[in-house]
């Protein structure tokens, strides 16, 4: 008696994050929360007491950065849960929409900055200059700039280690903060070290630094914009699919491949055509292998469902 092949394991879908990529989230988020309300108290007194639009325009976006960490909080604590009844696919998409609300967040804040700098310099083109800002105000700039670039390097470390998107997002907010608390000191420095009509650079640099923000904050939402209206992998992304499935032998054909990301998974569908004089058992066991094969291609995909079809082009007339 002929035994069946072997079945080949099934593999388990990474739905939800490991109670460690929790943990690591959670700590560079909740630091992230005490760093920006710092900075916020330091940066809203020097501005007012050194005089610097600069500077309180610079508080206000590390307001926004206090929000989507707040955000990324409660996003983390969905993303812990597994799939379940409601959500058989998990809770990625979660994780999507934080992404696209952070970007928005931060285009509307450089869109705030640029406004406010804009006044100040049509106010100077028109003799009304700013006041010299102060020291403080360019103290509390370096402070802004080491600070968050060093939260920037940490939470993009836990990001990449975790595959999370929404955390590299609120990395690269962090990034953006760093990026205006620069041109924010080179404006106070600027102001402070040439004086008179030239403290109407104060306001030049937080105009300057409101383009770099909302750069970033479109390049985050645009991302997070694209998956969710479920675009398809990029290319290379499907061709590592395809020679992973049509490395197994006993595919014939391969087609229909359907892709799309799911916060930092992403799912995949494809139909492969089989000997029609296979077993349910044997053709079944293939599949398995093909699902398998791409896991192991991508890294990241947690749902991939492979359909069989027979090769009718093999089979006789």
């Amino acid at each position: 008696m002929v035994s069946a092949p072997d079945k080949p394991p099934e593999a388990t879908p990474p739905e939800a994050i490991t109670s460690s990529m929790y943990s690591a989230g959670m700590l560079v988020t909740i630091t992230g929360i005490a760093v920006n309300i710092i900075l916020i108290i330091i940066k809203l007194a020097s501005g007012m007491i050194g005089n610097s639009a600069a500077m309180i325009a610079d508080a206000v976006h590390s307001v926004s950065d206090f929000i989507t960490d707040i955000g990324v909080f409660v996003g983390l604590r969905f993303l812990a849960k597994p799939a379940d009844r409601n959500h058989p696919y998990g809770h990625g998409r979660l994780e999507t929409t934080i992404s696209l609300f952070m970007g928005l967040i931060i285009i509307l804040t450089g869109l705030g900055i640029a406004k406010n700098a804009l006044w100040s310099i049509i106010a100077a083109a028109r003799g009304t200059f700013p006041e010299m800002p102060g020291m403080i105000a360019l103290a509390a700039g370096i402070v802004s700039i080491v600070s968050k670039e060093v939260m920037f390097h940490y939470t993009r470390a836990v990001a990449k280690k975790s595959g999370s998107r929404t955390l590299e997002a609120n990395a690269w907010h962090h990034r953006s903060d760093a990026m205006s608390s620069v041109g924010t000191v080179l404006g106070i420095g600027g102001a402070i070290l040439f004086g008179n009509h030239w403290t109407v650079l104060d306001p030049i640099a937080a105009a300057f630094v409101s383009i770099l923000v909302v750069k970033v904050g479109i390049e985050i939402g645009w991302n997070a914009f694209r998956e969710i209206s479920d675009e398809a992998l990029p290319l290379e992304r499907q061709r590592q699919i395809t020679e992973a499935i049509l490395r197994i032998a006993e595919i014939r054909e391969f087609h229909k491949l359907r892709t799309r990301s799911l916060g930092r998974y992403v799912t995949v569908d494809a139909h492969i055509c089989v000997n029609p004089n296979m077993s349910v058992r044997e053709a079944h066991n293939i599949a398995t292998r093909a699902e398998t094969a791409v896991r192991e291609a991508l890294g990241n995909a947690a749902f991939v469902t492979i359909h069989i079809e027979p090769d009718e082009s093999s089979s006789p007339l």
